[in-house]
């Protein structure tokens, strides 16, 4: 059976890399995922942006000050109507929140769909 991402990092030129991102049923797991998060976005302080109810994109919230504008996590952004702002340095894309607001994980058909309107942008 293949491999699905839990999450895909996009990088300011384009380029699409996997990422393992792990759970945060409990504290120790979350404070593990916030440290995934900072070291995959290279920021101290991150956000999230709820492009669709099925994909987040995670942003270093400094991001402006720290990282040159991805045009290609921008032009995602607008697709989806987040017009007012460019997007500063890589990005994490990751499946939408369940009710509680917990994070989920990319499942196969979302990674599909990601790569499908990324390749139309």
């Amino acid at each position: 059976m293949p491999f699905t991402p839990s999450a895909l990092l996009l990088t300011c030129d384009g380029q699409l890399v996997e990422i393992d991102l792990p759970t945060a049923a409990t504290e120790e797991e979350s404070d593990a995922r916030q440290a995934v998060l900072r070291a995959t976005l290279r920021c101290d302080r991150f956000d999230v942006v709820a492009l669709t109810t099925q994909w987040d994109m995670w942003i270093d919230d400094e991001g402006l000050f720290n990282h040159p504008v991805n045009p290609f996590a921008t032009a995602l952004a607008r697709r989806f109507g987040f017009v007012y702002q460019d997007y500063h340095g890589p990005v994490l894309l990751t499946g939408g929140a369940d009710a509680d607001g917990h994070t989920l994980p990319l499942l196969r058909a979302q990674v599909v769909g990601l790569l499908n309107t990324l390749m139309d942008l």
